[in-house]
């Protein structure tokens, strides 16, 4: 539910996105044939980055102390011993953190969609506060008293942390080898075109 949450405030300040320079060069969309939504974005979103992300989720989630095993004895929660429950805490903490930094990296990485992170910048100032608000809320969640007991997380070590870090890098650096492609792509066909 918080994750949720937190991720509405980024999707609503990509309406704050400057345009990419290359924009212009694209046809525009027509209203009644291409859907904004179509099976693309869906692919990309669900097939591609979210798969990225669920691996990530998921490698966290599993390498973290005890929970291969918890996992593979298939007992319910409740029959955990304190240990046990502790382990399953920082399981789950792991994977909210690694799913948080994960959405981090794909809003990031998709604020174009052919140009790189790194020569475009971060000019969107709403997005930038959403993604410190997004870490920050995660933070709490993790690291936090209050906050653990409700949410039932604990506190990672820094190298669990680390690792969870891991989704964002590897979902930025996947996304700029794309881009890189994509656009050596084009520049040799409009050679071709010459």
């Amino acid at each position: 539910l918080v994750d949720i949450g937190t991720d509405i405030w980024t999707a609503i300040a990509y309406a704050c996105q400057p345009a990419e320079n290359s924009l212009m060069r694209n046809k525009p969309r027509h209203p009644q044939k291409e859907h904004m939504v179509d099976g693309g974005l869906l692919m990309y979103s669900y097939g591609y980055v979210g798969v990225m992300q669920m691996i990530a989720c998921w490698c966290v989630f599993l390498s973290m102390p005890q929970m291969l095993a918890l996992t593979e004895m298939g007992r319910h929660a409740s029959s955990y011993s304190p240990m046990e429950l502790q382990a399953n805490y920082a399981g789950m903490a792991s994977y909210y953190w690694t799913l948080v930094l994960g959405q981090v990296g794909a809003a990031l990485a998709t604020t174009t969609t052919r140009s790189s992170l790194f020569t475009y910048g971060l000019p969107n100032k709403w997005l930038n506060l959403c993604i410190v608000l997004e870490i920050l809320l995660a933070l709490l969640v993790v690291y936090w008293g209050p906050a653990q007991r409700l949410f039932k997380t604990e506190s990672l070590t820094w190298h669990q942390a680390m690792l969870g870090t891991g989704s964002f890098v590897v979902i930025v650096l996947v996304e700029e080898c794309r881009k890189y492609f994509v656009r050596r792509s084009e520049k040799a066909k409009s050679q071709l075109l010459l």
